[in-house]
């Protein structure tokens, strides 16, 4: 057990870093990422798209989108693993770049990045993906890049991507001759109808739904907007092309949707879909 005189220390040094950082996140802007009047992080210049050398008791780095561009106003928050809340929150300057002192107490480190982002009249907030997820020693020091990715599994979060997520429900009785109908046998195929949230040209994909915890769907789509088909192949391989409609808005089944993800939760985005056999 620690003594008196060794908890007051810890406190004050972790209360230190913690006002340090909060001073390096105020400032004007909304935190969209490409707004102006964030109070910088961190000092940089021109185009260099380094962090430098590893600095002893000291945390930065730089954020990019795809493209290697910086990201402003990029969220980052240094959690102290050893106290509970005791987290330093910084905010990326014009060049991407972010740089706090830690405290001087023994602690290791995790460090995780967002940004949120106006797109089609909504606010959407995108987790980033970490050059390196490993923890660090705050006396050691460590370079933390992030980049802006619309696709691919998150590393400290199994099973979790950085794409949208397609929900759709089915029912499991066919209304014709009331045999079972398996969603398994379901394949959306979702073609851009526009650039993608970070302005690039999409792809169509196409893809076999799964059954995750939230129902039945299709996974790690980029956000954008779409248009939407649905297939069904059945169990001897005859594919039947399905209905469709958007969950929230109960208008007629047609032959395809065209829509784009929501926001959901706090860094989550989703289309919801209605399908059902054609008569």
């Amino acid at each position: 057990m620690f003594g008196t005189a060794m908890r007051r220390a810890l406190v004050a040094a972790v209360a230190v870093g913690v006002l340090g950082g909060s001073l390096g996140a105020c400032g004007g802007g909304d935190g969209d990422g490409d707004t102006g009047g964030t109070t910088p992080a961190a000092s940089g210049g021109g185009r260099d798209t380094s962090s430098g050398e590893v600095e002893a008791g000291v945390v930065k780095g730089r954020v990019t989108d795809s493209a290697g561009n910086p990201i402003k106003g990029a969220e980052i928050v240094v959690d102290n693993q050893f106290l509970y809340d005791s987290n330093i929150v910084l905010t990326t300057d014009a060049q991407g770049k972010y740089r706090a002192e830690m405290p001087g107490a023994a602690a290791t480190y995790n460090v995780t990045a967002s940004f949120k982002k106006t797109y089609n009249n909504a606010k959407y907030t995108f987790r980033l993906a970490p050059e390196n997820p490993e923890l660090f020693a705050g006396r050691d020091g460590a370079v933390r890049d992030f980049t802006w990715k619309l696709t691919g599994e998150q590393p400290d979060a199994p099973d979790t991507f950085y794409g949208g997520t397609v929900l759709f429900n089915l029912s499991p009785i066919n209304p014709a001759d009331d045999s079972y109908v398996d969603s398994a046998g379901v394949t959306l195929t979702l073609t851009p109808t526009g650039p993608l949230v970070d302005g690039t040209p999409g792809k169509p994909v196409t893809k076999r739904a799964e059954n995750t915890g939230d129902g039945w769907a299709v996974r790690d789509i980029p956000v954008g907007p779409y248009k939407i088909t649905a297939i069904l192949t059945t169990g001897s391989g005859r594919k039947q092309p399905l209905a469709i409609r958007t969950r929230d808005e109960a208008g007629p089944y047609t032959a395809d949707v065209t829509t784009t993800f929501k926001p959901y939760l706090t860094d989550h985005q989703r289309i919801e879909l209605e399908l059902a056999l054609r008569g």
